[in-house]
């Protein structure tokens, strides 16, 4: 009987002891969740922040892109950009049609919203506008930027810089 109680307790220790690493494993399984759960939704909105700044990328359109550039170079005055968004309407009447205009200027400041610099859409667009505009079309181009960032007043230091580097770009 002694034996079978020994042989009785060896088994529940083990049966005990066999519960708490089978415990011990889940927490850790759970604990390594939790971390992967935390670095895919890290993942998650890295990519989220790449993908609103792929709008730029996806404009084929060099007249959709040169108003999202507009756009750019309008947030430099950010208190003037009502008169800007007028000067792009306005200006921009006989290129874009008119039951279209509506939506490129929302999605002109819907994709400038998350570029830095108004020269990044122009290091961006500059093949697109070369191949797509001849001179003439490349000086309209640069009147319009130049109206534009005249809106509001004296251009700021970005704009002029932004300007100076468009001329380069589609002039040489």
């Amino acid at each position: 009987m002694a034996f079978l109680g020994i042989l009785v307790a060896a088994l529940s220790g083990t049966v005990i002891w066999y519960w708490r690493f089978k415990m011990m494993r889940e927490a850790g399984n759970e604990i390594i969740d939790s971390v992967e759960r935390m670095r895919g939704a890290y993942r998650r909105g890295k990519r989220r922040k790449q993908a609103e700044a792929a709008p730029l990328a996806s404009i084929a359109d060099p007249a959709i892109a040169a108003v999202a550039f507009f756009f750019c170079l309008a947030k430099e005055k950010p208190m003037y950009l009502d008169a800007a968004k007028d000067v792009i309407r306005s200006r921009m009447k006989g290129i874009i049609r008119p039951g279209d205009m509506d939506e490129v200027l929302v999605f002109g400041e819907w994709a400038s919203k998350n570029v830095n610099s108004p020269e990044d859409p122009i290091r961006r667009f500059r093949d697109l506008w070369l191949k797509a505009l001849d001179m003439q079309e490349r000086r309209q181009l640069i009147d319009i930027a130049e109206d534009v960032a005249a809106a509001g007043g004296e251009r700021t230091k970005e704009q002029e810089h932004a300007l100076q580097t468009l001329r380069r770009t589609l002039m040489n």
